[in-house]
């Protein structure tokens, strides 16, 4: 699976998530750059990428990554490891 196809997913888990798309993701967007990318949108927004991509998260990781592209670097990595 290619990066930025990752990225494209993880960009429209954060849209449905959060309940709009009026942002623009890049791989230095963090959660606050995105209106109501809140604690609770985050678990939904971990949840939903950890059962597209069949991975699981470990505490560590999910405190780990501070934007999109450190999100889509550990995701690559899981996925790379199935």
């Amino acid at each position: 699976m290619e990066r930025s196809e990752i990225i494209q997913k993880i960009e429209a888990i954060v849209a449905t998530s959060v309940n709009h798309h009026e942002f623009t993701m890049t791989e230095a967007t963090t959660p606050e750059d995105v209106r109501a990318w809140d604690s609770l949108a985050n678990a939904m927004i971990i949840t939903a990428i950890e059962q597209e991509f069949g991975i699981k998260f470990k505490f560590m990781e999910m405190s780990s990554w501070k934007n999109v592209g450190d999100l889509a670097n550990l995701v690559l990595a899981k996925v790379e490891k199935l």
